[in-house]
């Protein structure tokens, strides 16, 4: 095979031995919700049993799967985070398993940690090894697929947030953004998508069920797919209009408009469709005028907010800093407590406490 996406000649990890000295399990298994509430749900799903796992797994990620060969035995595994507009998950397929895919209806990002992840579409053959990043591309194209020994990270983004984050990258092109290719522009963009994914599954296992956190990751992992693959969206640059239209007035408007809804899950869209400009205009103003970005000076207002809170809170009332960090969309309480230090020189914890 030619790589397109990684190295050839890995040699994929063996395959997990079977637990329970063995056994195969012939029971159903079905999925087991660990958790729901604020918006997120969570699922494990694990089974011995190949033609399951290539079932479910097809109805997770959307696709129509024709199962090729397959072990029963090892363990095959999905754990799922769904968010609403987004999910991310960890499966692991221990053995080998062959699958074809008829049809593609969501946008999913892979990124390989283990084995090798073989796949041949419109006669073009790729292998993906740990470290490796790629696309499954919608819009219903064929392709084979071989997984040997394989742990891969996925994201699932709607078509709802790609849309926006197009917009916000080429008002030109509204809609639904296609994908030129399905592996990074650049190899170094895929530790960029890692980074990004990574970051999100920790605010996402940390428990946090902030709509302004959720609201974020979402739109940071849609953006970051835009800069990591080749895409409709970010293929032209900016509109004579954009640069027209970054004014002082339109910095004065969005910053009104900022400080009026910084309490609820606005993007940057969201903002330049206030103000009657393009998001590309509205970052030319801030730029241009205050030497900032608009979503910059939103974490600025939120961390303000935060913090005229933390003043007015009662710690015996049971109010915690999380409790308002989270509140304003900060879910990482170290980030928030060293963004806290350097605007108000000391600790939320300590203006808390009076």
């Amino acid at each position: 095979m030619t790589g397109t996406g990684g190295m050839t000649n890995a040699r994929p990890p063996a395959p997990a031995a079977p637990r329970s000295g063995g056994a195969t399990r012939r029971e159903p298994c079905r999925p087991a919700v660990t958790g729901t509430g604020g918006g997120l749900t969570r699922t494990e799903f694990r089974t011995r049993r190949a033609e399951e796992a290539g079932r479910y797994l097809g109805d997770a990620y959307g696709l129509s799967l024709r199962l090729g060969a397959a072990t029963d035995g090892p363990e095959y595994s999905l754990v799922r985070t769904d968010a609403g507009a987004f999910t991310d998950g960890v499966v692991s397929l221990p053995a080998r398993i062959e699958f074809s895919t008829d049809e593609v209806t969501d946008l999913t990002v892979v990124a390989v940690s283990a084995g090798l992840f073989e796949r041949t579409a419109a006669g073009v053959d790729e292998q993906f090894t740990a470290g490796d990043v790629l696309l499954v591309r919608p819009g219903g194209r064929p392709c084979f697929a071989r997984h040997t020994g394989t742990c891969c990270a996925t994201v699932n983004l709607s078509a709802g947030l790609l849309a926006e984050a197009a917009a916000t990258a080429n008002p030109r092109r509204p809609g639904v953004p296609r994908f030129t290719g399905s592996v990074p522009s650049d190899p170094s963009l895929a530790a960029l998508w890692t980074r990004t994914r990574d970051f999100v599954a920790e605010t996402l296992a940390s428990g946090v069920t902030s709509p302004l956190v959720l609201g974020q990751a979402g739109r940071l992992l849609a953006a970051t797919a835009l800069t990591v693959f080749p895409n409709t969206a970010t293929a032209e640059g900016p509109l004579p209009a954009d640069t027209r239209d970054a004014t002082p007035g339109t910095l004065h408007r969005a910053i009104a408009f900022i400080d009026a809804n910084a309490h609820a899950d606005i993007s940057l869209a969201d903002i330049a469709a206030a103000v009657h400009v393009t998001p590309r205009a509205l970052q030319y103003a801030f730029r241009g005028h205050a030497d900032t970005t608009p979503l910059t000076h939103l974490r600025r207002v939120r961390l303000a907010r935060a913090h005229a809170d933390l003043k007015a809170a009662n710690p015996g009332t049971g109010v915690t800093v999380a409790g308002i960090a989270n509140r304003w969309g900060f879910a990482h309480q170290g980030r928030f407590a060293a963004a806290y230090r350097r605007m108000y020189g000391t600790s939320p914890g300590a203006t808390l406490r009076g």
